[in-house]
């Protein structure tokens, strides 16, 4: 049974090829972006509060003093600050107050018992063991009313809305996990909590068994995709600017090869060349596209002037100065557009009067896009693939900067 954790299963969906980096690839970098240094001295000061609660209540002065030693003892040169015009100081005083925040929000930090804190849980999501998942609980509590709580720290600078908790997979899963592994748990309420920290703000949802299983069945279709995946294709977006693997990802090596070179050598790098001219043309055959775009309209116009002239005086051909146009009429059947109420009746009406089968065709669209994002299970996918056959086609398209 291989283990996935949400972290893993996230990572792919924001771009598979970092995935196929991180995970299969096993490629390391040291880089760390600022915000996640800043989560993880975070983190480690609330575990040292939590853990210590259980024989007093450490001082704010004393906290804070962790804090700081945590950020200078841990600081280290490959720590990347990505938002132009912040300093590491700044980062290192929005922790603090943070901390400080946090600290006069829950102070005493009596509400309830601790169960775990950083604690790691490994269960299965199928009842056969096939699907294994694993994650790190920020903190595991059991409120004074009997219901557990999962609790989740995030330094984040944007707070998304309700319904982003509604639907999280993280504290969700970890609840199908705490439930298997405290079988007391599934008598009890379970409450997801989110603590984004630089806001003051506990968000909290809750799932019904029906949604938790929703949850492992969906989880499992993604765990599948991962498994047969094999192209692993970058998706750019702006998670880019967090990545350290620009230096070898097809979407930015090459734009990391020619920034750092003097003007005189980028103009001559045979890639700048490449594209310049592709520009060029590109924008001069626009140009001439909206040229077109002007006559086609003025085209349409004459046409349904040549239609009324040709119908008002019964001709099919209307003589110019050196030209002459021929206007014929023809009519045609059209259906009704597919996925309206009207497509699926005469759909219906088509199999009634058992003609169904001389006019319906395969929707090879449709079915290749279902191959290509591993819609069904891993049998039925490897069965359909061998009917097809895989071919490499290239596109070609400017972004203008």
């Amino acid at each position: 049974m291989r283990e996935y954790s949400h972290s893993q299963l996230e990572k792919y969906e924001t771009c598979p090829l970092q995935y196929k980096f991180v995970y299969v690839d096993r490629l390391r970098r040291y880089e760390e972006g600022v915000e996640a240094f800043l989560g993880s001295r975070f983190h480690e000061t609330m575990q040292f509060l939590y853990k210590e609660r259980e024989f007093r209540v450490v001082p704010l002065e004393e906290l804070l003093a962790f804090y700081e030693k945590a950020w200078a003892d841990k600081w280290h040169a490959a720590v990347r600050i990505r938002k132009e015009g912040r300093t590491a100081d700044e980062y290192r005083l929005l922790g603090r107050r943070c901390v400080e925040d946090y600290y006069r929000r829950h102070h005493p930090f009596d509400e309830g018992h601790v169960l775990g804190l950083e604690r790691m849980i490994r269960f299965p999501l199928d009842a056969e063991g096939r699907y294994g998942f694993k994650g790190v609980i920020d903190r595991l509590m059991r409120a004074p009313d009997g219901a557990f709580e999962i609790h989740d720290y995030k330094a984040s600078g944007t707070l998304p809305e309700q319904s982003k908790f509604d639907t999280d997979r993280q504290l969700a899963v970890y609840q199908v996990g705490v439930q298997k592994l405290w079988p007391e748990a599934g008598d009890r309420e379970v409450r997801l909590i989110w603590h984004y920290v630089a806001f003051g703000m506990e968000m909290r949802s809750s799932r019904t068994p029906e949604q938790l299983e929703e949850l492992k069945e969906n989880t499992m279709r993604l765990i599948d995709r991962v498994g047969a995946e094999a192209e692993f294709a970058p998706t750019p977006g702006a998670l880019c600017d967090w990545c350290s693997y620009w230096d070898i990802c097809p979407e930015k090596k090459h734009l990391v090869k020619v920034g750092g070179l003097p003007e005189n050598e980028w103009e001559n790098e045979p890639g700048v060349r490449i594209v310049d001219a592709y520009a060029e043309r590109w924008r001069k055959r626009r140009a001439l596209e909206e040229e077109k775009e002007v006559v086609d309209k003025e085209l349409e116009k004459l046409r349904e002037a040549a239609v009324a002239f040709a119908e008002k005086e019964d001709v099919q051909v209307i003589a110019g100065s050196d030209a002459k146009l021929r206007v014929a009429g023809k009519e045609k059947i059209i259906s009704p557009a597919k996925g309206t109420a009207e497509r699926e009746a005469l759909e219906s009406a088509l199999r009634a009067l058992g003609v169904w089968d001389e006019v319906a065709t395969l929707d090879t669209f449709a079915l290749e896009r279902a191959l290509a994002e591993g819609r069904w299970s891993g049998e039925t996918l490897e069965r359909l693939r061998t009917f097809v056959a895989a071919e490499k086609r290239w596109t070609v398209t400017l972004k203008e900067d």
